[in-house]
C-alpha cells in the first residue's frame, strides 16, 4: 500500500498527540519535535509538513469544503509575496518563539501554536491553503531552508507525460511543468504531502534518494 493512502490516518494520529501536549501543558515536547524535524528535513525533506503539521491537518479540510461549496479561492496579494512583509512576519514569529521559550522556562504558557494555527485558518478562509504553505507559514520558512539540502525527496522519472496534474494538485506550488518536459519538483517548497504521487496517472513520481 502506498504511504500516501494512509497519510490521513498518520496526520490524525499526530494531531491527537499535538492536542495532548498542548492541553497537558507539555508543549515543550512538541517544540523539540518540531526543531528536530527542521534538522532532519536536511536529509529526508519536509515530511513534517506533509504528515505531522497540525496546521496542515486543519486547513486542508477547510480548503476542500470551500471548493465543494463553490467558494472561489483568491490568490494572496502580491505585496505579501514580497520579501519585506514576509521578513516582518518572520521577525514577529521569532519574537513569539522567544516569548514561548521564556514562558516554558518559567513554567507558564504562551499560546504561540494556537496563534499560528488561527492565522493559517484565516489565510485559508480569505485566500487559499497554497498561500499559507508557500508564503506565510513561519515553520515552512525554516523547513524550506534545510529542506533545500535534503538527500531524499520526490523524483520524477521517464514515465512523465507532462500532463500537469501534479502541478495542479500541489498545495505549495512546488511543481512546475514547462515546454512538455518532465515535471520538476522543488524540494525546498515540497511538503511531501504525496498528492502528486497519488494522482500521477503513470506512476512517474516516487520518493527516493536524489
Amino acid at each position: 500500500m502506498q504511504i500516501s493512502k494512509i497519510r490521513p490516518f498518520i496526520q490524525v494520529l499526530f494531531f491527537i498527540i499535538f492536542l495532548w501536549t498542548f492541553i497537558s501543558g507539555q508543549t515543550q515536547f512538541w517544540m523539540i519535535f518540531v526543531f528536530l524535524s527542521i534538522i532532519f528535513a536536511g536529509i529526508f525533506g519536509r515530511y513534517y509538513c506533509g504528515f505531522i503539521c497540525p496546521i496542515n491537518t486543519i486547513i486542508h479540510p477547510i480548503q476542500v469544503l470551500k471548493d465543494k461549496a463553490g467558494f472561489s479561492s483568491k490568490n494572496i496579494p502580491n505585496f505579501l509575496k514580497s520579501e519585506k512583509p514576509r521578513l516582518l512576519l518572520m521577525l514577529l514569529f521569532i519574537l513569539g518563539l522567544g516569548i514561548t521559550v521564556n514562558a516554558m522556562i518559567n513554567g507558564s504558557r504562551f499560546p504561540l501554536p494556537i496563534i499560528i494555527i488561527s492565522i493559517g485558518v484565516l489565510t485559508t478562509l480569505l485566500f487559499n491553503e497554497n498561500s499559507w504553505h508557500r508564503y506565510l507559514c513561519p515553520w515552512g520558512f525554516l523547513l524550506g531552508i534545510t529542506g533545500h539540502f535534503s538527500k531524499y525527496g520526490l523524483n520524477v522519472n521517464e514515465k512523465c507525460i507532462s500532463c500537469k496534474i501534479c502541478e495542479n494538485v500541489c498545495p505549495a506550488e512546488a511543481v512546475k511543468v514547462e515546454n512538455k518536459q518532465n515535471a520538476e519538483i522543488f524540494k525546498k517548497h515540497c511538503l511531501l504531502c504525496l498528492k502528486c504521487e497519488l494522482k500521477c496517472p503513470t506512476n512517474a513520481i516516487t520518493y527516493k534518494k536524489l
